[in-house]
């Protein structure tokens, strides 16, 4: 037997936390095992009005599979599925499902909180609803962190996801233009599903995988080459060596400034050094550097 819980988890944030700990807690109560039913894209990927995945659909199903068996949905393949035909599948050899609040189910979302109960009360199934996290007078969610990252609002974002923001991927080269200009960099390539930060520099943690810290800089670099594709270009402080070819993991602590196009690369220059002095203060009074 099982006790399961479905949604999207993108992010795998402090709400969601508190809905797969008492997943488990009701595994433990019923001896049932948990399993976790995530779905890959919520409805807007399909509508055009997504911004973007937090995390890879990897890493969120590593995180995911701390509290339990973890299964892959594909909305396109289930949203015409009728609420008590999806009920069906969710209740065979089911002893207890744990959903938050706005959880709904079946063709156009027409599975509401109160369908849920009535039909796990008639097959005798443990519902358990888990009220929403509220943080500073706000619902924890998804899409309020993809607002916060979008904004550059990363501290805001880190509390809610109860960890640092990642940004990882495959160190390639590239013209070396930071390396020409006093600054070499590792430039990383993501995944096109993912949400785009707010352009500009942030002090960020860098693991190679030894752990260094550093300033990661994202946008399409107005001042040097303005490119099409977005950038993430790394700088590593006390860092030297060959990252090419290497995945490298990027966590973003702090938003200095907005991208700028500035007048000279004389300039540019300056207030990279500038940035290098501000990112080493910040360290020294709120981090283990």
């Amino acid at each position: 037997m099982r006790v399961l819980t479905i949604g999207v988890f993108d992010g795998v944030h402090i709400g969601h936390v508190k809905i797969l700990n008492t997943l488990k807690k009701m595994a433990e109560t019923f001896q049932s095992k948990p399993e976790i039913y995530t779905i890959v894209f919520p409805m807007e990927y399909y509508t055009g009005k997504f911004d973007g995945l937090l995390i890879p659909l990897e890493d969120r199903i590593t995180l995911l599979e701390l509290y339990g068996d973890v299964f892959t949905l594909n909305l396109e393949e289930i949203k015409n599925i009728e609420a008590k035909d999806f009920f069906e599948f969710l209740s065979k050899n089911t002893t207890g499902i744990v959903v938050g609040k706005d959880f709904r189910f079946g063709r156009n979302a027409k599975g509401d909180i109160k369908l849920l109960e009535k039909l796990s009360k008639e097959e005798g199934i443990k519902l358990k609803i888990v009220d929403d996290l509220i943080v500073g007078g706000e619902r924890v969610s998804s899409t309020l962190i993809r607002k916060l990252i979008k904004e550059g609002k990363v501290k805001k974002a880190n509390k809610l996801l109860g960890r640092a923001y990642p940004i990882y991927g495959r160190v390639y080269k590239d013209k070396q233009l930071g390396k020409k200009l006093g600054f070499p960099t590792a430039n990383i390539r993501r995944g096109k599903e993912l949400i785009i930060p707010k352009f500009g520099v942030y002090l960020c943690r860098v693991y190679t995988p030894k752990r260094y810290y550093g300033l990661i800089n994202i946008g399409l670099r107005p001042t040097i080459e303005k490119t099409k594709n977005v950038k993430y270009e790394v700088y590593i402080l006390d860092f030297e060596g060959n990252l090419y070819g290497k995945e490298i993991r990027v966590e973003l602590l702090d938003f200095l400034r907005e991208e700028k196009n500035f007048s000279s690369i004389d300039e540019l220059i300056k207030q990279m050094h500038e940035d290098k002095k501000i990112a080493r203060k910040i360290l020294e009074r709120e981090y283990e550097y």
